[in-house]
């Protein structure tokens, strides 16, 4: 079992830099030649990398950083978390969640981030595994914001059974069912009205997608708690159709009678943020909360 959510810790002094990007996107192209030109400034060694794997070198660097929007952090998350490099964002996307700064930003702030002045959030990470018949035809699959279930191409209601240290916990009857850390509470789970959950409280969000029935809400559980999510038929003629996405980019067609293992994962991602950064203040900036 991983180790529990831990506070912020110092970030030394970053000399080798891994730079990744979103290569489809020019805005973010464009970025990597601006931030390479600064870092190269403040003689840090920058090594570009690709999103589509980890480098054999990865773990020799201080820090990495990445240039595109909340989906490109998602993807290297899960490349970083595995070797314990930490991973500071810079967007170049859209919503820019999950990134610390924008280009203009990083412009003034390039010379404490190379002095190590920036902090490491550690964020804990979802494992996910899919069993059919009892054997694993899925992962184990790393996840930083949620695991989502839900119907398939017919669009038709599904349903599944949760399960919690072998003990039945509910049923879910509708579109589906989001498993969130703390992490990805602002993302799906939030459209689908879970409650925000500050990072660092050891816990995971249950958000049921669309149910049909005026009861059910999303429920907090304790994150070291492993969950099982089966698919199952309302009606013996029932046949299914259901989809199991990691952080909406990593999926999978699941069938009736699957099991869907879902645990805190083994690595924890580190996410390098100014030290003067709060989660609230990262709120009303994102997603205007408390603002009317």
């Amino acid at each position: 079992m991983a180790s529990k959510s831990t506070p912020v810790s110092s970030q030394a002094a970053v000399s080798t830099v891994a730079l990744f990007h979103n290569k489809d996107k020019a805005q973010a192209v464009a970025a990597s030649v601006a931030v390479r030109r600064l870092l190269e400034r403040e003689r840090v060694t920058v090594r570009p990398a690709t999103v589509d794997r980890a480098p054999s070198w990865l773990k020799d660097c201080d820090a990495a950083i990445a240039i595109g929007g909340d989906g490109t952090m998602l993807r290297i998350a899960r490349l970083l978390a595995p070797a314990g490099v930490p991973l500071l964002g810079v967007n170049a996307g859209g919503l820019g969640y999950l990134s610390a700064l924008d280009l203009d930003d990083f412009a003034r702030e390039v010379k404490r981030v190379a002095a190590g002045r920036f902090v490491v959030e550690p964020r804990w990470m979802l494992s996910a595994e899919v069993r059919r018949g009892g054997r694993r035809v899925f992962g184990p699959g790393a996840a930083l914001n949620d695991c989502v279930m839900r119907c398939g191409d017919q669009a038709r209601a599904v349903r599944f059974e949760v399960e919690s240290l072998g003990r039945f916990v509910a049923a879910y009857f509708g579109d589906g069912l989001v498993v969130s850390t703390p992490t990805g509470s602002t993302a799906y789970a939030l459209a689908a009205g879970g409650p925000v959950i500050i990072p660092g409280v050891d816990a995971l969000l249950l958000a049921p997608i669309c149910p049909h029935a005026l009861t059910q809400r999303p429920v907090v559980v304790p994150a070291d708690h492993p969950l099982t999510v089966r698919l199952t038929r309302r009606n013996p003629s029932d046949r299914p159709q259901a989809l199991m996405a990691l952080d909406g980019q990593v999926s999978h067609r699941l069938a009736v009678g699957d099991e869907i293992h879902i645990s805190r994962g083994p690595h924890p991602f580190k996410l390098l943020v100014p030290p003067e950064r709060t989660h609230y203040e990262l709120l009303r900036k994102k997603l205007k909360w408390a603002e009317r």
